[in-house]
């Protein structure tokens, strides 16, 4: 079981003291190299096409935060005294079929919910993948979004679900406080503070924190979470710096709460399938 790892030390306030001090400063320091590259290399070319501009974005956000993830596994692993392992997956190797589940599961759900936002609430898909450009920009561009995308969702779940959520755990085994306190922290990680993108925020996070707990591990996590970033990037809207603050309304929320209740229906049927989870789901 993903919570299996947890040993008395992860319960020693003294401990996860000097993790909260030393974690940013281990992420600032593997992700110092990366930053002082990235700023070798600029802007790219800033007034360039908004795909390529898109990309270089992406990839750039996906180095910091793989970066500063590393830095946080690295100081969980000193302090902790834990195979860096046992906050990514309870399974004695990563289950990629469970990643790739959670991706293909999420893409049409979230196309179905694109295509509901267009429909009956007036929602504008800019389609970034039939953007008018060569073909060799949209595939650079796509597999810039597969990889970066990949690397962002895989950094953030081992941050947020990986080490919060068992830090988390190891305080209380209720399963409704880890899942709500590991939505909201998720959520105000992101910095955009308005109510409608803070609440749709904090039900992904809870989503898949669920998923994490149910699974044993991540995989699933993480599956999910690229692919319905995906989605957006390749049909929505392309990510680039100058986004204005996310900001939606009810119906953004109402959608995310509709993702969610999905997640956990597809959660629950692989749950009862050992043969794809290795039978080492959590009871919770």
């Amino acid at each position: 079981m993903f919570l299996q790892a947890l040993t008395s030390r992860d319960r020693q306030w003294i401990r996860v003291a000097v993790m909260l001090a030393s974690a940013p400063v281990a992420g600032l320091i593997v992700s110092f190299p990366v930053m002082v590259a990235l700023f070798a290399l600029g802007d790219g070319a800033p007034d360039g096409p908004r795909l390529q501009r898109s990309s270089l974005f992406v990839l750039q956000l996906a180095l910091t935060l793989g970066a500063l993830a590393a830095g946080v596994l690295l100081a969980a692993r000193v302090i902790f005294g834990r195979p860096v392992a046992t906050w990514v997956t309870a399974a004695p190797r990563f289950r990629k079929t469970l990643l790739l589940l959670g991706a293909a599961a999420t893409v049409p759900a979230v196309g179905l919910l694109m295509t509901v936002d267009v429909l009956v609430f007036g929602g504008d898909l800019q389609l970034p993948i039939l953007d008018p450009t060569g073909l060799d920009l949209k595939l650079g561009y796509l597999c810039a979004m597969v990889v970066g995308l990949l690397a962002a969702a895989a950094a953030e779940e081992v941050v947020f679900r990986g080490y919060v959520l068992q830090q988390t755990a190891a305080f209380t085994r209720n399963i409704w406080v880890i899942v709500a306190v590991n939505g909201v922290l998720f959520s105000l990680f992101h910095l955009e503070f308005d109510p409608s993108a803070l609440a749709a925020r904090a039900l992904a996070g809870a989503a898949f924190a669920w998923a994490a707990l149910r699974l044993g591990g991540l995989e699933f996590a993480i599956g999910a979470h690229l692919a319905a970033n995906l989605m957006l990037a390749l049909f929505q809207a392309p990510m680039l710096p100058e986004d204005p603050p996310a900001a939606g309304g009810m119906d953004e929320v109402m959608g995310e709460l509709a993702l969610a209740a999905y997640t956990v229906w597809i959660v629950e049927i692989l749950r009862r399938r050992p043969h794809i989870t290795g039978a080492i789901s959590s009871p919770a």
